[in-house]
């Protein structure tokens, strides 16, 4: 094994140790299967438990056991779906629930659409690997009150109050957030919105995803970008993955030749923003100050490795490795080597921070990496 081989699986295990054995898992108390967003390093800090992580969790963990046999895994992946079970109201969990030392935020009341689909997602791959059924029914009753309370007949709304009503986009500058809008990173949701159809054997699902998956595609420019921030030409790369992979994976899964184009249209595109990086990975946005990140890096060389026979087509061999080469390298970066926190992924080289989504892209871009060359891929099973 070549020394780059060696430390990428090694920083890989780091990934998953850290995931399961840190404090960024809360593992006793009130919060019990919860995670936090992330762990700020000097001084040292826990802002707040984060229910889209937590649901990204379950998927994680589940992918672990069902990869290596690790019981700690199947534990840690149940807590989490406990602590969500704990923690719904009215079927649907708020961004960020309250936690007994952590003060309140613009964020602990709000329900959102794109947070509540990647729990549904976790609770799906729970049930897949364990028949519980509980699992299987939650994760129905999050989706039925996603289609009610968030979904037009055409697209999800982006997030409601704490009674229920549709918020108002958030401006900066005269930009609109990208997390405050309906978007095409919903079609993420089309991981648990197929799946569920699949198992419970409901078209409702599927048409859904169908919806919100056209909705995306519509909001594609034509050099291969989506539109994240209206009102600005900058578009941020990690919203404009989460499209690609749902629509891929729709593409996929439903053999949807449009869906399945414009997602490959679109990680062609990203791949151009990649090749103009200085330092190899994969920048936040299209703005000139912008910084690179590992979250977005990590989705890249995913969907470059999952996707290679299909990129192939109509971007060189040659390109492609030499861009896989260099986003592999620079996800190996953001790698915190030493200390309590070793294992865990930087989310911007320049900060003092152990991020907990990054370091579970981190740590299925290293396994795909790892076996790209033997001929299994088709689908990661548990993505995250």
């Amino acid at each position: 094994m070549n020394e780059i081989y060696q430390k990428s699986n090694q920083i890989l295990q780091d990934n998953i140790n850290w995931l399961l054995y840190s404090d960024i898992r809360i593992k006793d108390g009130q919060n019990k299967g919860a995670l936090f967003g992330w762990k700020n390093l000097n001084p040292k800090s826990c802002p707040f438990i984060y229910s889209e992580i937590t649901g990204y969790a379950v998927t994680s963990f589940s992918w672990i056991y069902s990869s290596s046999g690790n019981y700690i895994a199947l534990q840690a992946a149940r807590e989490s779906a406990e602590w969500i079970q704990r923690n719904m109201q009215s079927n649907l969990l708020v961004a960020r629930p309250p936690a007994l030392g952590i003060e309140p935020n613009d964020l602990s009341e709000l329900f959102y659409s794109f947070d509540n689909g990647m729990i549904v997602i976790g609770l799906v791959n729970l049930y897949n690997i364990t028949n519980d059924v509980n699992n299987l029914l939650l994760a129905k009753k999050i989706t039925q009150a996603l289609i009610g309370r968030f979904f037009d007949g055409e697209k999800l709304t982006a997030r409601l109050d704490n009674s229920y009503n549709p918020m108002m986009k958030e401006n900066t500058n005269g930009v609109v957030k990208w997390s405050t809008i309906s978007g095409a990173y919903h079609a993420k949701l089309s991981l648990a919105l197929l799946e569920l159809s699949r198992l419970t054997n409901n078209p409702t699902y599927s048409k859904v995803s169908n919806s919100i998956c056209d909705y995306a595609v519509k909001l594609q420019s034509s050099e291969g970008q989506f539109i994240t921030n209206p009102g600005s030409d900058v578009v941020f790369l990690h919203p404009h993955l989460y499209a690609c992979e749902g629509l891929i994976y729709s593409g996929i899964m439903q053999s949807n030749e449009e869906h399945h184009r414009v997602g490959l249209k679109g990680i062609s595109w990203a791949i151009e923003q990649a090749e103009s990086s200085k330092g190899g990975g994969v920048y936040s946005n299209t703005a000139r100050d912008a910084v690179e990140q590992s979250e977005c890096t990590a989705q890249l060389l995913r969907l470059l490795i999952l996707c290679r026979s299909q990129l192939e087509k109509f971007i060189d061999s040659s390109k492609l490795d030499n861009v896989t080469q260099r986003l592999h390298s620079r996800l190996l970066d953001f790698y915190i080597s030493n200390g309590n926190d070793r294992g865990a992924m930087r989310y911007q080289l320049s900060l003092e921070s152990a991020c907990s989504w990054c370091t579970m892209f981190s740590m299925q871009a290293l396994h795909l990496w790892k076996i790209r060359n033997s001929g299994k891929l088709i689908w990661l099973e548990y993505f995250v």
